[in-house]
């Protein structure tokens, strides 16, 4: 059975990376796990916005793990304090993770360099797909 990973930071991560995963899952059989990245560094700094954050992240999420149990998928969610991206790489390694889904930035001219680099540095960490899923506009 393939696993996916949805990896989520409440300062970058948007819905539609796991409403991807969910999506993708359905039409291959997948289990999916979520883990939400808190660094404590960015919560020591702001904690206003940081637990403001936070919360509309867990908000979101309990959504999508509703949605994903009430259509028969596998669904997982896991907290992890720390850096993202060792986070997610130590996830992948212990989990057997086989796609991992990723929300791009939502300021893409901003945020573009550090985006690819982050890809970049996972890509040569892990050996599993990485899926990268572009918000939605209307």
């Amino acid at each position: 059975m393939e696993r996916i990973l949805v990896g989520m930071d409440p300062k970058r991560t948007s819905r539609w990376a796991g409403v991807y995963a969910l999506n993708l899952a359905k039409r291959i059989q997948a289990k999916v796990s979520f883990l939400l990245v808190i660094d404590p560094a960015a919560k020591r700094s702001k904690p206003a916005i940081s637990n403001e954050a936070e919360t509309s992240v867990k908000e979101s999420l309990e959504s999508l793990i509703e949605e994903g149990l009430s259509e028969g998928i596998l669904v997982d969610y896991y907290i992890a304090y720390g850096q993202y991206e060792d986070e997610l790489v130590n996830f992948i390694k212990d989990n057997q993770i086989s796609i991992l889904v990723v929300g791009s930035p939502a300021d893409q001219k901003a945020s573009a360099g550090n985006f690819k680099s982050f890809l970049e540095k996972i890509r040569h960490r892990v050996d599993c797909r990485i899926e990268v899923v572009h918000e939605k506009t209307t």
